[in-house]
């Protein structure tokens, strides 16, 4: 098992990048309408000065009033696939991940839906691959873990060269994962220090986890030939061989060779930051 340190080191990764993940919910979508285009100002107004004046409104981060530009360029234009995709990044943009409040949630849901409205209305593939991930993003962050899975793996066909489509789909199956293990010890009354030893419950959670973390592991190894440096990858594969290790609790050598592949993983991981770290204080060149 790791030190008290590592624990508290992984325990930071597993958190700083929810809370930073999660704030990357979209935002392509509107570079790609920004462009050179100048407003234009007359008495009749069109759904292109009603866009217009969204896209400035957002790059001023009036995110609300962005979108009522766009709900009104949609009012004069249903047809515009680029008012649908401006409108749902700007209720996405709006939400807060981790607030739970109704009125945060529909902005969610609203984004949501516009994105998906947007994938009917003949998008560019650029477009469409955006749409989807941001589709992904916020199933995830409203914890729709099914939403967000399909999303990933529609992502995935789109773009099967993003390592963070993958590595979100492992964070799913770690996050669905681990609550089993962690009943179970507690139904037991197990200490951090003692392993689960009853034979029937090793099946009882390999049963329930084992597809979880299998999926995670090439998810996360897919990532890893992507972004060979990504340390939250390392993280979470350490998280997952020791939920293999904990379901391995009848298969001792299985069980000692998970956990020295965790200790491994944490190993890389901690080097690989480190690295990083290195690399980001050294001088301009």
């Amino acid at each position: 098992m790791p030190t008290n340190a590592n624990h508290t080191w992984f325990r930071s990764v597993v958190g700083g990048w929810r809370r930073g993940r999660a704030r990357l919910i979209v935002a392509c979508i509107i570079l790609l309408a920004i462009g050179a285009s100048t407003l234009v100002f007359a008495q009749d107004t069109s759904a292109a000065q009603e866009i217009q004046a969204g896209i400035l409104a957002y790059k001023f981060s009036n995110y609300q009033g962005a979108a009522e530009h766009f709900q009104a360029a949609l009012k004069l234009d249903p047809t515009s696939t680029q008012a649908r995709a401006l409108l749902a990044n700007s209720y996405a943009q709006q939400y807060i991940p981790g607030d739970e409040s109704a009125a945060n949630t529909e902005l969610a849901t609203q984004a949501i839906g516009e994105f998906k409205t947007a994938l009917k209305d003949d998008p560019t593939d650029q477009q469409r691959y955006q749409s989807t991930v941001s589709i992904a993003s916020l199933s995830f962050n409203l914890k729709r873990w099914d939403d967000a899975r399909e999303y990933y793996m529609k992502a995935i066909e789109l773009n099967p060269d993003d390592a963070h489509n993958y590595f979100s789909m492992a964070v799913i199956d770690w996050t669905l994962a681990y609550p089993p293990r962690v009943k179970m010890r507690d139904d037991m009354h197990l200490n951090d220090s003692e392993m689960i030893s009853d034979p029937a419950a090793c099946v009882s959670l390999r049963t329930q986890s084992q597809h979880y973390v299998e999926d995670g592991m090439q998810a996360l190894e897919k990532a890893l030939q992507l972004q060979p440096d990504d340390d939250d990858a390392m993280a979470y594969m350490n998280l997952l061989y020791r939920e293999r290790a904990e379901y391995e609790c009848d298969q001792p050598d299985a069980r000692k060779a998970d956990l020295k592949a965790a200790d491994e993983w944490v190993d890389k991981a901690i080097a690989a930051k480190k690295a990083k770290s290195a690399k980001t204080a050294e001088p301009p060149h």
